[in-house]
């Protein structure tokens, strides 16, 4: 598994360099990456032994496989990339606060629980924090069931979030990066929030070894 920085390129429309870097890394051809459209919302897409790839040919926020020929990947820029990996089987998690609220948590270990009912690790990259995210109130009541992610009178962490929501789902080993993308420095990691919009797209990968 890997997360890209902005050293990597810019992987809301990758580079030739971009895309052989993760190709040398994976050793899996760009042609075999699992991809979607992202929208913020819970579903989740599962490549089956039979199925064709079609990058970018649907909806998804979440990318499941047993495949060892195909990687999963999703892209982020204060969202947070959420990658499980099971003996069987792995997925890419595209998680920010409307996908947490909605549940893509919870959809993508049930997606890849029905290829691998074993125990699964999760790791949370890099995203918005609780030093810097301010929100209003309305979306801090959205998560008060978790009153650990509530920094401050106007922050939310959006990994202490994912964390729980890990917890809850069965995932028994997390480990989280630590990286918030909104106070890093533009030359590392790019950030929404923190470049009013104006900004690329990193990737969170995974795939079977």
């Amino acid at each position: 598994m890997l997360f890209t920085n902005v050293l990597a390129g810019d992987f809301a429309e990758p580079s030739d360099d971009s895309a052989a870097l993760i190709e040398s890394l994976s050793g899996i051809d760009r042609g075999r990456w699992a991809q979607a459209e992202q929208v913020h919302g819970i579903e989740i897409e599962v490549t089956s032994p039979e199925q064709d790839l079609t990058p970018f040919g649907s909806v998804a926020d979440g990318q499941v496989t047993a495949r060892r020929d195909v990687l999963c990947a999703v892209r982020t820029a204060d969202c947070l990339p959420v990658l499980l990996a099971g003996d069987h089987a792995v997925a890419a998690l595209h998680a920010g606060w409307r996908g947490l609220d909605a549940g893509i948590i919870e959809a993508g270990a049930e997606s890849l629980r029905t290829l691998d009912d074993g125990e699964v690790i999760g790791v949370i990259g890099p995203g918005a924090r609780g030093c810097c995210y301010e929100v209003g109130d309305e979306l801090r009541a959205t998560f008060s069931a978790c009153p650990e992610a509530l920094c401050g009178s106007k922050n939310l962490d959006l990994a202490v979030v994912a964390s729980h929501l890990l917890s809850d789902a069965g995932v028994t080993t997390i480990h989280d990066c630590g990286i918030c993308t909104i106070c890093s420095s533009p030359d590392e990691f790019f950030s929404y929030r923190r470049d009013d919009g104006k900004t690329g797209r990193m990737l969170g990968a995974i795939w079977r070894n």
